[in-house]
């Protein structure tokens, strides 16, 4: 059946009345949903999308372009309102889900949300963005360079970007939060051959200390052993028990800051059997540490004020 436009206007005038629609003065006249209205579900969303919505707002908050988490925010507040009217087992699941990393919370460093945006559309786009950038282990000043952004890594509540420097063939990663500005290019980015994000990852993001693998001997105890064997640090890990108390693995293992910060957290339940270097650098590590233990403790700044008063 044909209609008129006319037809059309009267009954998006009708449906005005119930609906959040908006209308411009032009003519024809042009029709939207209301900006900040919210989304017209049909059918009506349920639990399980509620749930599934209210978990990627909570969790993936700086994995998201804003542009993305602002065009779901209608989803977001539907699901909010589906888990608070419909009080289910599946609602309630996110009051029974948290995830928790394992090592120290810190408090995330904040992220400029202009910069981030800018980032994130150069990714979006695949376009160059030139950026300023703070090193934090040279000390230097900030230095502003372009950048071919490549990807995305979250690691302990850091977010980075994986990108090549100017003509560079190498990826680096970037911290997000010491990013002070960018700018998007219209340029665009020229990916390195071969790339692949999750080999990067794999290499770099272990934070190496040398290029050769280690070829670890530990000596563990008590339930550390279980754990072990649950949860291998190597495809190629092997376990034997000594005696009634301590166990031997054997792994090939790649020598990274992440692998000597964990056997520091494992004190006293581990000791390193070879290699000799790994072995002799903790034995430094713990007589240093003796030594400083054993020094007496620095008076505080008041305490110093306070002692050189009396004086």
């Amino acid at each position: 059946m044909r209609v008129s436009l006319r037809t059309v206007q009267r009954d998006l005038n009708s449906l005005a009345q119930m609906f959040p629609l908006d209308f411009d003065q032009s003519k024809p006249q042009g029709w939207c949903w209301r900006q900040g209205a919210g989304q017209l579900e049909i059918p009506g969303m349920d639990v399980h999308a509620a749930l599934t919505f209210t978990l990627v707002e909570r969790y993936l908050q700086n994995l998201l372009p804003r542009t993305t988490l602002n065009s779901m925010a209608p989803w977001f507040q539907a699901a909010e309102g589906v888990a608070n009217a419909q009080a289910s087992a599946v609602t309630q699941w996110r009051d029974k889900l948290r995830v928790v990393n394992h090592s120290l919370n810190k408090v995330p460093a904040p992220i400029d949300p202009s910069i981030q945006a800018t980032i994130y559309n150069g990714l979006l786009h695949e376009r160059q963005l030139e950026v300023t950038y703070r090193a934090i282990s040279s000390g230097q000043d900030p230095k502003t360079y372009p950048i071919h952004p490549l990807g995305l890594v979250v690691m302990e509540q850091v977010v980075y970007v994986v990108c090549t420097v100017k003509d560079y063939q190498d990826a680096r990663f970037l911290a997000l939060h010491r990013i002070e500005s960018a700018e998007l290019l219209e340029t665009q980015v020229v990916r390195p051959q071969a790339f692949d994000i999750d080999e990067f990852i794999t290499r770099e993001f272990g934070i190496r200390v040398g290029d050769m693998p280690l070829e670890l001997v530990l000596r563990v105890r008590g339930v550390l052993a279980k754990f072990m064997a649950e949860r291998p640090i190597a495809e190629n890990q092997s376990l034997e028990h000594i005696d009634g108390e301590w166990s031997r693995v054997c792994a090939s293992v790649r020598d990274t800051i992440q692998l000597r910060n964990w056997l520091r957290s494992l004190g006293t339940e581990a000791v390193v059997e070879s290699p000799p270097t790994l072995r002799d650098f903790i034995k430094r590590e713990c007589n240093e540490l003796v030594t400083l233990y054993n020094l007496p403790s620095h008076p505080s700044n008041s305490e110093s004020k306070q002692h050189t008063a009396k004086g």
